[in-house]
């Protein structure tokens, strides 16, 4: 009898651990700190695109782009990045961003509703949103650099990601935003 109530908690102990999954990831602060900001961003590009499905504008704005990654590149030093490493992470932030407009303009094309058109102060106050946030994604970053190069690295992101957003868009715009932020091989 002790032998059979032994074996049943042992099976149900075994069969608890199968089935809760994979272990959680414990994400470092800095990372979750990067994302966040890359979050806020990619949440202001929900602005954008909607202020270029009303006006009519491209997504695709060369010039502002490159406004912006210089922008960053002279601020590299500030944060003892290499200029490199800011032009690729800002150049992953725009196409992210780029992701976001294309899809959300897309939902809206394809469903017939879009949200209500906002004010012009409102719209006005999207490029100041982003030039405010852009000191931050870069003291962000800075504190993120060490953690690159840890085995461990892909494995954060993901998670934290998925923490993040459940929405497709998001999710594609994330992953995006940080292609090339771990430098490291994930552990297989």
């Amino acid at each position: 009898m002790l032998k059979s109530l032994w074996l049943t908690l042992l099976l149900s102990f075994l069969l608890i651990g199968c089935t809760s999954g994979s272990p959680t990831v414990t994400t470092p602060v800095e990372v979750q700190a990067l994302l966040n900001t890359i979050t806020q961003r990619l949440n202001i590009a929900n602005d954008v695109a909607l202020s270029k499905f009303y006006s009519g504008k491209p997504v695709q704005d060369s010039e502002r782009e490159r406004q912006v990654i210089a922008n960053a590149e002279s601020q590299a030093a500030t944060y003892r990045l290499d200029t490199g490493d800011v032009r690729a992470f800002m150049k992953a932030q725009i196409e992210a961003n780029k992701v976001v407009q294309y899809g959300r303009i897309a939902q809206w094309r394809e469903t017939g509703r879009a949200p209500a058109q906002p004010a012009a102060s409102q719209m006005a106050e999207i490029r100041t949103q982003l030039d405010a946030l852009q000191p931050q994604m870069m003291k962000n970053l800075a504190a993120f650099v060490p953690r690159r190069n840890d085995s461990a690295c892909s494995s954060w992101l993901l998670a934290e990601i998925q923490r993040q957003t459940t929405d497709p868009v998001m999710l594609k715009a994330l992953e995006q935003a940080t292609d090339g932020l771990c430098k490291a091989q994930p552990k297989t």
